[in-house]
């Protein structure tokens, strides 16, 4: 029974804007691009953007280039071609500054 109880407490710690370790003590930029709120980070050449708000069934080509459009904006640099990786939540891409 106590186990169902911790549930709601992993669900919202799972569901905050976390960066990992590479990104670890950076603060974030928050960008919004078309209605789509990022959190987004950057460590030297490499950025990564996590979608905060909520979008039902979002198809990863939109949320993939709204991402990109994101840590553009928010690095003030370029991304390069070929290295976005991740999914319709979080996409990391190195920088050409």
């Amino acid at each position: 029974m106590r186990f169902f109880l911790h549930i709601p407490m992993l669900i919202a710690l799972v569901a905050c804007s976390s960066p990992g370790l590479k990104f670890a003590g950076v603060e974030p930029a928050r960008v919004v691009v078309e209605g789509s709120v990022f959190d987004v980070y950057v460590v030297g050449e490499k950025a990564r953007a996590i979608r905060l708000n909520f979008e039902l069934l979002p198809k990863l080509a939109v949320t993939g280039s709204l991402a990109v459009a994101a840590i553009e904006q928010a690095s003030g640099c370029g991304v390069v071609k070929g290295s976005v990786s991740g999914d319709q939540a979080m996409n990391e891409a190195r920088l050409k500054c």
